[in-house]
C-alpha cells in the first residue's frame, strides 16, 4: 500500500509535494533532477560514521548522491542542509583583492549564481557588442 508525502529535496531545498511511497529508483527533484532514492535522504544516513549507514544489514553504497537499490531506504523528509557560502566568499574576495580587481558585491554574486548558462552567455554577448536590439 503505498501513500504520498511532502519533503525538502536534499541537493536544491525545493519542496516537493506529494511523493508517492515507497520511492522508485528513479525518483527525482522536478526542479533539479537529483535522485531522490540516495543515502542522502534516507534516515540511517549518517556521515559521523563508518559506511555512513546506521542500518548494519544494508549493503555498502560508494556514492551516496546517487540513486541506489537499497530495501532499507526510508525517507528522511528533512535531508536538505543549507550550504554556508560564506567561506568561499571571503576566499573569493581575498583572492580579487589580491590580485588587485574590484570586489564583487554580494548582490552581484547571489545574481550570477542564479543565472543559467544561456543567460551568461548572453548577457557577455550583450556587454562585448552591445545591446543590437534598436
Amino acid at each position: 500500500m503505498s501513500h504520498s508525502i511532502d519533503m525538502t529535496c536534499w541537493k536544491c531545498g525545493a519542496k516537493l509535494k506529494n511523493l508517492l511511497l515507497p520511492f522508485s529508483r528513479y525518483e527525482e527533484c522536478t526542479l533539479c533532477k537529483a535522485d531522490l532514492h540516495v543515502c542522502l535522504t534516507c534516515r540511517h544516513y549518517d556521515p559521523l560514521i563508518n559506511d555512513s549507514c546506521r542500518e548494519d544489514r544494508a549493503e555498502f553504497v560508494l556514492d551516496k548522491e546517487k540513486a541506489n537499490f537499497c530495501d532499507y531506504f526510508k525517507v528522511n523528509t528533512h535531508a536538505y542542509k543549507r550550504k554556508d557560502m560564506s567561506e568561499a566568499q571571503m576566499a573569493k574576495r581575498k583572492l580579487t583583492e589580491l590580485f588587485g580587481e574590484a570586489p564583487a558585491d554580494d548582490a552581484d554574486l547571489e545574481i550570477s549564481t542564479a543565472q543559467t548558462e544561456a543567460e551568461k552567455a548572453l548577457a557577455e554577448l550583450q556587454r562585448l557588442f552591445g545591446d543590437t536590439k534598436k
